[in-house]
């Protein structure tokens, strides 16, 4: 039987609504368990390599508590910072670092200086070797297909990291019913699927289906 999806309007509210009903202890659950499962993803890297992740907003799982477990293991970790038409750059964090609100979305990062990980120049703007990218996601499908928050950043983001040579492993976090069989929501032309898939229970290869 073929599945009617649904259209992402409906599935972001859904989505929406269900994460905004977890109290503080499933979110500091979540938070524990996401940093166990990236940590000993993490452990199969090189020492010195980089992460791009993003700062969380509240209703989305506790990335933060990941960042600095990654730092703490000695990885460089990297932020994004929104600027004019959709363009993401990076900062990077520690955490002692202050962050400042964005101009552009509600979102906080760091100060700068910012780089541009998409580029194809490596090392550009000195740019470090990213070996993991951590995106926010509101689903991921069981083909990788990723629904953002629709905000258009990181679609035109990733359209240009897909084509960076020797790029690293590209992952969305969520919550583990927010991984949904295939076809679930709408999935356009400029949609980017994910490779990973870590969520507080599992952590899902795409790249092996």
């Amino acid at each position: 039987m073929t599945r009617e999806p649904e259209s992402k309007a409906h599935t972001r509210a859904r989505l929406r609504r269900a994460r905004a009903a977890l109290d503080a202890a499933d979110r500091d659950r979540a938070g524990s368990a996401l940093r166990a499962a990236v940590g000993r993803w993490w452990d199969g890297v090189g020492p010195g390599a980089a992460v791009a992740s993003f700062q969380p907003m509240p209703s989305e799982p506790p990335v933060d508590v990941v960042n600095a477990d990654l730092h703490a293991r000695g990885a460089t970790v990297l932020l994004p910072v929104c600027e004019p038409d959709f363009r993401l750059r990076w900062a990077r964090w520690t955490p002692t670092t202050t962050l400042v609100r964005s101009a552009l979305v509600p979102i906080d990062h760091p100060p700068g200086p910012t780089v541009d990980l998409a580029d194809p120049r490596a090392g550009a703007d000195g740019a470090p070797e990213v070996a993991l990218l951590l995106v926010p996601a509101l689903a991921v499908d069981a083909t990788g297909q990723r629904l953002g928050q629709g905000g258009g950043y990181y679609d035109r983001f990733l359209a240009r990291w897909r084509d960076r040579p020797g790029r690293g492993a590209l992952a969305a976090v969520v919550y583990d019913d927010e991984v949904l069989p295939a076809g679930s929501f709408d999935v356009m032309p400029h949609d980017q699927p994910v490779d990973l898939v870590f969520t507080p229970e599992r952590v899902i290869d795409l790249r092996s289906s």
